[in-house]
């Protein structure tokens, strides 16, 4: 994997998020505890609504482990939020690869707008 990226130890699982907050949202809340290569927020396959959990993928494990004794049960907008180191279930490479979007005005990987 190209970067030295090692994603089953410097991916945070982050659940109970306000079901409102969107990639942008979320790398600008978690870029305080280190570089955010990557959010993604877990939707509805059918509404593709928000289900309130997220995976952020940092540079390093460090930032990970920061970041997860910093937010751990602490309150974002009224909510305890949770966050754990993830574990890798085997599918961390098929969320790493870089999809490549037809309608780039709807892209939002790496908390910024490709184009």
């Amino acid at each position: 994997m190209s970067g030295g990226l090692a994603p089953s130890k410097s991916t945070v699982y982050v659940s109970n998020l306000p079901f409102s907050l969107t990639n942008n949202d979320l790398y600008r809340i978690f870029s305080k505890y280190g570089k955010v290569v990557k959010v993604t927020i877990m939707k509805d396959k059918d509404t593709r609504r928000s289900k309130g959990v997220a995976f952020i993928l940092f540079l390093d494990k460090d930032s990970a482990q920061n970041c997860t004794r910093a937010i751990n049960n602490k309150q974002l907008f009224g909510r305890v939020i949770k966050a754990s180191i993830a574990i890798d279930n085997g599918r961390a490479a098929e969320f790493i690869r870089r999809r490549n979007y037809f309608d780039k005005s709807k892209c939002y990987e790496w908390g910024k707008v490709h184009t």
